[in-house]
């Protein structure tokens, strides 16, 4: 695997799902198929009847392009809310971050109420 950061799956329909983010890829994240990493394609997710879906307020809260994160830069990262129901990164809510230190720290970031994702750098094996 090549190195550069991760979006690894932490708890919700995304538990255990990993995203390489590509140096000067831009990728959105929803639940609308048109996004790049679309919640709506997941196994997890298709696994379940249209009672069992429509039961799920949490994944709900994830919005159809909910949040933009881009890797152009080889020290940065930047996470931009594309949401009415909010993207928080470390438990903090925001519009627009730009990540420095993520070589050194991983960072968690929670769309809507439960979606969350743990981004964070990944060494060449």
């Amino acid at each position: 695997m090549a190195q550069g950061p991760v979006l690894v799956g932490s708890d919700g329909f995304v538990r255990g799902i990993e995203y390489p983010i590509d140096y000067g890829c831009t990728v959105v994240v929803g639940r609308s198929r048109s996004c790049d990493i679309s919640l709506q394609t997941l196994k997890s997710w298709e696994a379940l009847n249209a009672e069992e879906q429509s039961r799920h307020k949490d994944f709900k809260s994830v919005s159809r392009k909910h949040v933009r994160i881009s890797y152009y830069n080889a020290n940065s990262i930047e996470v931009e809310d594309l949401s009415s129901n909010g993207t928080f990164v470390d438990g903090k809510r925001v519009k627009r971050i730009v990540i420095t230190d993520l070589r050194n720290t991983s960072h968690e970031l929670l769309l809507g109420t439960q979606e969350t994702f743990r981004l964070e750098w990944r060494s060449e094996d």
